[in-house]
């Protein structure tokens, strides 16, 4: 048995999509260890929008418990281009399970994300000189990729990275190596070791199932159904999905966008709940609904958290009092928010609809599904038409 634990909502998801696409068992848990424990245990984790001292304490009591409880090897899912705490959280799994070796491979040679003579490339070109150096909480100022993830982190430790080329590890340290083909990526699992804590992206984790000897044959996807009664809540401001909200809404479905006095600073509650009975309202009319918090980009202090906190209170009331059985939900940090203000946090995932779009069963009450999208990516075409 593998535990994978990620540190965003979609991540996780993207990794239950691969388990599904190769036919293995796959349970999926937010914040805690699954109910329903399979062959493959994903555990969600937002500390990509937390401090490292909460990054660590997280993933270090994770990794607690999961030792605690079984012999699981532990995977750590990290993003690709190796934003999010992650030295910090690898640092955290080593401490609670005693190892002092560290192999990471982020590399995504597929969407042409590779490592070449130590620096990191997007198609050709180094990740310092593409929109990844704009991140808002993670720019790539550096392309070297040891520089990029000793960037800021504060934790003292002891553990060496290592990067380039390398054939055979023999002492303690933290190893990235070289990856430039999807080859690549299978053979550098030569180097993987059972006194290791084992790190990298989605496309690194199928090689490492695949090596494990875990997957069958690629598995059909079935023709499921889904209810015409939806709520979409889009907390992303990609702009794919900004024009896929107004293509729906032009197919008759309503979409609904915070008003002014929900975009100021101080929450007038009042109008909250004035707001929340008339989208309920119009849910009840046309039995689906779109909902974001605005088409365009917000000046309001703390803007992400507060914005996506009311996005959360108002989904919630709707989805309750509407009874919703489906909910689709495009961005990562959303999708957690919404989730913890349900408190719902253990999951069956069913169907992979697309690369990195996936639909869960809600354990606690299985009527209940939650598809998950990245921000980036499509909507498989025809879903919510």
């Amino acid at each position: 048995m593998i535990t994978v634990i990620a540190d965003d909502l979609t991540g996780a998801a993207e990794i239950a999509g691969i388990c599904l696409h190769y036919g293995v068992g796959v349970s999926f848990g937010i914040d805690k260890i699954p109910e329903k424990q399979t062959i493959i245990n994903v555990i969600a984790t937002d500390t990509r929008s937390k401090d490292e001292d909460e990054a660590y304490e997280t993933h270090f009591h994770l990794a607690e418990d999961v030792i605690s409880k079984s012999k699981n090897i532990i995977f750590k899912k990290c993003d690709s281009v190796l934003r999010g705490h992650v030295l910090i959280e690898l640092l955290a799994l080593a401490d609670a399970a005693n190892k002092n070796k560290i192999f990471l491979q982020p590399s995504n040679p597929k969407s042409n994300r590779f490592i070449k003579d130590a620096s990191y490339y997007i198609n050709d070109i180094l990740i310092e000189n593409t929109g990844f150096a704009n991140d808002p909480d993670f720019p790539a100022k550096t392309s070297s990729v040891k520089k990029r993830i000793l960037n800021n982190v504060a934790k003292q430790h002891t553990l060496e990275v290592h990067t380039g080329d390398f054939k055979e590890i023999n002492t303690k340290g933290i190893f990235i190596p070289d990856c430039d083909s999807v080859e690549a990526l299978s053979e550098c699992l030569n180097l993987y070791q059972k006194d290791m804590i084992i790190a990298g992206s989605a496309a690194f984790f199928e090689q490492f199932l695949i090596k494990m000897k875990l997957t069958n044959s690629k598995v059909e996807q079935k023709e499921y159904r889904y209810s015409s009664n939806y709520l979409l809540v889009s907390g992303s401001t990609h702009p794919k999905s900004i024009a896929f909200s107004k293509t729906l809404n032009k197919l008759n479905v309503p979409l609904i966008v915070f008003p002014e006095t929900l975009l100021e600073t101080k929450l007038n509650k009042t109008f909250l709940n004035e707001f929340m009975n008339s989208i309920a309202h119009v849910y009840k009319g046309r039995e689906r609904i779109i909902l974001r918090v605005s088409n365009d980009r917000i000046q309001l202090e703390n803007s992400a958290l507060n914005l996506k906190t009311r996005m959360s209170i108002i989904a919630k009331k709707l989805i309750e009092t509407s009874n919703i059985n489906e909910v689709f939900i495009e961005g990562g940090a959303t999708a957690y928010d919404l989730l913890e203000e349900l408190h719902w946090k253990s999951f069956t995932p069913i169907a992979e609809l697309a690369s990195g779009v996936v639909r869960m069963q809600y354990d606690n009450d299985p009527k209940k599904h939650i598809t998950l999208k990245p921000g980036s990516y499509e909507w498989s075409e025809g879903l919510l038409n």
